[in-house]
């Protein structure tokens, strides 16, 4: 599969897993777990796509699928240590 084939599979996820229903949550007690439901997953998979291709980076969001009652979110997608050292300072 090139490149073309994925942004082109990734644009047909985007468009019939619906965000709507996708949910997740991290639970923190020393260690961490993680909770989603089928959609959450999918959603996930999807966002962290999107971050591989210049096209799709910028339209890449995961802070929709953390519910209220996540420990934590995941706010930035950083492509590289750069940007990762820009959003930790």
């Amino acid at each position: 599969m090139d490149d073309k084939e994925i942004l082109q599979f990734i644009k047909a996820l985007d468009e019939h897993v619906p965000k709507e229903k996708a949910e997740a949550e991290f639970s923190s007690f020393g260690e961490v777990a993680m909770y989603a439901n089928k959609e959450g997953y999918l959603r996930m998979a999807l966002e962290l796509m999107k971050c591989a291709f210049d096209e799709t980076h910028s339209d890449a969001d995961l802070s929709y699928i953390f519910n209220k009652n996540s420990d934590f979110g995941i706010e930035h997608l950083a492509r590289t240590k750069e940007e990762l050292e820009f959003f930790s300072s």
